[in-house]
């Protein structure tokens, strides 16, 4: 068995997932000049102590807080009575035309906006007008690169605050760019998942909350425009300032990369990349220990600790093995 054998998995089309998995590297070689990278972390923060530190802008009012899904923290973005500025922190990530964020939340009981707002995103503000002013932000539509998405809120209504999608790109049909609600959370409730995913070259955003039904949204975005950095913001308004002091909680924001991750081309004649099969047999064999160790029956599979989503990959590999073993 030499290394020119290629093993081609069926990894290359996993979008659209039906929810998210842990923020881990996974790359698995198909042929000699090709690789398909099913999801690289981009970000994924839990705001514990020196969090900041990864991140520029300005906190403003926003601050670390005990309430959490996870770890010690989570941030509160708070709003002061006659702000807008709630939180604008951001952070460089690896460039992507192909995202999905998602990020827990809640809305406080001293919640009651009466006016929209954005909060958590992500975004290309790389592309200037002649005044230094970027693209995609305050009013300026995208010319032709440039694209931003936040979290949009609305009116409080009922005891709940309507939450979806605020966008800017080429399509858009203001200069302000496209609110879409999408769903709403309870004030004063728990934390609820919030999910979206944006594919720049399918042209489509969409996004979910707490698991309920996806809303999709058409896009347009030039071809240079990818998403390059993460957005912690919070901005009360429009024009409306906030009311009176109202914070939500937000934690474990993460950011993944699904973008198709091309080999460097070397040519038609280039080796296949070099599988290290000592250590799949050394998975193989301690699998095969552990099973005879636990007396057990049934034919197990090997499963991946951390939920990353690359058992199902390891036991595929196993198997080839055994069978080229066997051959």
């Amino acid at each position: 068995m030499g290394t020119g054998t290629s093993t081609k998995l069926c990894v290359s089309r996993l979008s659209p997932l039906s929810g998210f998995v842990s923020c881990h590297d996974l790359i698995i070689p198909l042929c000699a000049n090709c690789y398909t990278i099913i999801m690289r972390n981009l970000v994924q923060e839990g705001f514990e102590d020196g969090w900041e530190s990864a991140w520029h802008g300005k906190l403003h009012y926003a601050h670390k807080t005990g309430s959490s899904t996870q770890g010690h923290a989570g941030l509160r973005l708070l709003y002061k009575k006659g702000s807008h500025y709630g939180c604008s922190m951001k952070k460089d990530v690896t460039p992507s035309r192909h995202v999905r964020m998602s990020y827990k939340v809640k809305a406080n009981a001293s919640w009651d906006s009466d006016s929209t707002g954005k909060t958590l995103g992500f975004a290309d503000l790389r592309w200037k007008n002649s005044k230094g002013q970027s693209y995609a932000h305050g009013n300026r539509a995208p010319g032709p690169n440039g694209f931003s998405f936040r979290t949009w809120y609305g009116h409080t209504k009922n005891g709940e605050l309507p939450i979806g999608m605020y966008i800017y790109h080429n399509s858009q049909k203001r200069n302000w760019g496209d609110s879409i609600p999408v769903g709403s959370i309870k004030i004063g409730g728990d934390f609820v998942l919030f999910e979206v995913e944006a594919n720049f070259d399918e042209g489509y955003c969409r996004a979910r909350v707490d698991g309920g039904e996806w809303v999709s949204h058409n896009i347009k975005v030039g071809e240079n425009t990818q998403v390059v950095t993460a957005w912690l913001d919070a901005y009360y308004g429009g024009a409306a300032v906030a009311p009176k002091d109202m914070s939500m909680d937000i934690d474990e924001y993460c950011l993944l990369d699904l973008s198709p991750q091309p080999a460097e081309d070397t040519g038609p004649e280039a080796p296949a990349p070099e599988i290290d099969w000592d250590e799949i047999r050394r998975r193989v064999e301690a699998q095969k220990a552990a099973e005879e160790a636990a007396k057990v029956k049934d034919e197990e599979t090997q499963e991946c600790s951390c939920g990353c989503g690359c058992s199902a990959i390891i036991n595929d590999l196993i198997a080839r093995v055994e069978a080229l073993e066997k051959a």
